[in-house]
């Protein structure tokens, strides 16, 4: 299964989070992710203006696991692992303190606290969805339940571990604390404001006690010396905000995977430019043999003529290349990234960019782009398109073998930045005339845009889906993503 989610990451780019899952009984899952992205003609986007390195540039991918699935209450109820993974690896920290079990102890953590975040966004996304329903208040009630009993049980784990000089296993667990904290606190307002939206009486109870909930832990994160934000005190929030932003990518490292980078079918492209070469010579050869033999007599001649033989040998050989290299486009790729956890390697995901024309875009993914007549029959419409593929392999024995978490698959996280594009768009804001009722002329102000359109094809076995996407905007940033 291939899950697509998108959003705006920052002004100037969107992200998408692509999920590759596959069948558990499988011992290896193949995906497809194939995108065409139709760009306005107005920005002036073709391969001599925005070439492969440029479009890499933009579209940026980090790959890690994607974090297994628990519920607040399992982990609550000591029913799911995550917590007692922790407790075990610290035992074995008191018994031995080795290398081997502090670098465990951290991994443990870490993935504790990236179960913990994603338990309680889900929990918060599920009681925003239903707070207009009669069970509103009992799930907020039980939502501040498993959240303190989860916190409780973790910090008395934390106790101990100051009185352990093990290492630097305090920090350790500090860290994850700390993220805890953090997340708690942002994700539990986002119900405060939830509620505070319906305007209902008969939620004002759940939210006195959410509120209690969120200064209990706000007065935690004062005497353990934690970040708080704080009104008119910008270096503070600064602060705040490059802190959370650290503890976010050290609680996440555990989920990332290592990427070795190359370029795809190197082996291949290097013996098709040694062919390619070898038949310009076999030519050139073979044409310098003929002259010599029937032109002996005129050395003038023939000298000429193995100048123009040589530069055809050239042209032969540029040529030959280029079929080659058409001939390989649709089976190799640009990049290949081979992943691995722990030097094993589980997989791989290549990645290739090409322009292309109307003409080789599939009916299905025209009809999804949808252009109007005015766009059809403009002839100075000229939308550019690129198709951007991704092949992904994962081995599933080897993302098992190496951890008692079940794994589902993996997360590409791709950015796709406008910097570039931004550049090439007219001013933001264009003046228009009207005249009114009073035959007076007057000027207002009209937003320029610019329109990308997103379609991607999402191939995981016999099963075909579509997705489609458009992004709005101008030289200020992107405005929307629908």
């Amino acid at each position: 299964m291939i899950d697509v989610e998108t959003k705006i990451h920052d002004k100037f780019s969107i992200e998408f989070k692509i999920g590759f899952s596959g069948q558990e009984s499988s011992k290896k899952n193949d995906f497809s992710l194939n995108s065409w992205i139709f760009v306005p003609n107005s920005l002036d986007v073709n391969k001599y203006t925005y070439d492969k390195e440029r479009f890499y540039k933009d579209m940026r991918s980090n790959i890690r696991l994607i974090t297994p699935v628990f519920k607040l209450k399992d982990i609550a109820g000591n029913k799911a692992i995550p917590l007692n993974n922790v407790k075990t690896s610290f035992q074995n920290v008191l018994t031995e303190a080795s290398d081997k079990n502090l670098t465990d102890l951290e991994f443990q953590l870490k993935l504790f606290g990236a179960v913990f975040k994603s338990a309680v966004r889900d929990s918060v996304n599920s009681i925003k969805a239903g707070i207009n329903g009669p069970d509103a208040s009992e799930n907020c009630s039980d939502y501040i339940d498993d959240v303190s009993t989860i916190l409780e049980e973790y910090r008395r784990l934390y106790s101990l571990a100051r009185n352990t000089k093990a290492g630097n296993i305090m920090s350790l667990f500090a860290f994850t604390d700390e993220f805890m904290s953090h997340q708690v606190e942002m994700r539990t307002i986002r119900i405060i404001k939830a509620i505070d939206r319906q305007k209902d009486t008969s939620l004002d109870k759940a939210r006195r006690h959410i509120a209690d909930f969120i200064i209990k832990e706000q007065e935690y994160k004062r005497r353990q010396g934690y970040k708080l934000a704080a009104k008119d005190e910008n270096d503070s929030n600064k602060e705040l905000l490059f802190r959370r932003s650290l503890l976010k990518k050290y609680i996440e490292s555990s989920l990332y995977l290592k990427i070795d980078k190359t370029e795809d079918g190197r082996a291949i492209q290097q013996v098709s430019f040694s062919l390619a070469a070898g038949l310009a010579m076999l030519v050139y050869s073979l044409t310098s043999l003929i002259f010599q033999k029937h032109l002996g007599s005129y050395p003038a001649l023939i000298f000429i003529l193995l100048v123009a033989a040589y530069v055809l040998k050239d042209r032969i050989k540029d040529l030959t290349r280029w079929m080659f290299a058409q001939k390989l486009k649709d089976k190799y790729f640009d990049i290949r990234n081979d992943i691995s956890i722990k030097k094993k390697k589980i997989g791989w995901v290549k990645e290739g960019m090409d322009f292309i024309s109307d003409e080789k875009v599939p009916a299905e993914i025209m009809r999804l782009r949808n252009r109007s007549q005015l766009e059809t029959n403009n002839d100075f419409f000229e939308e550019k398109i690129i198709l951007y593929r991704k092949k992904v392999s994962i081995d599933n024995e080897m993302l098992k073998n190496h951890y008692d978490y079940d794994f589902k698959g993996i997360n590409d996280i791709s950015r796709f930045n406008i910097n570039y594009l931004k550049k090439r768009m007219d001013n933001p804001i264009v003046p228009v005339d009207y005249l009114d009722e009073s035959m007076e002329v007057k000027t207002v102000s009209a937003e320029r845009v610019y329109t990308l359109i997103f379609i991607l094809q999402c191939v995981a076995g016999d099963s075909v889906q579509y997705k489609a996407f458009r992004m709005t905007a101008n030289r200020d940033g992107i405005i929307s993503i629908d």
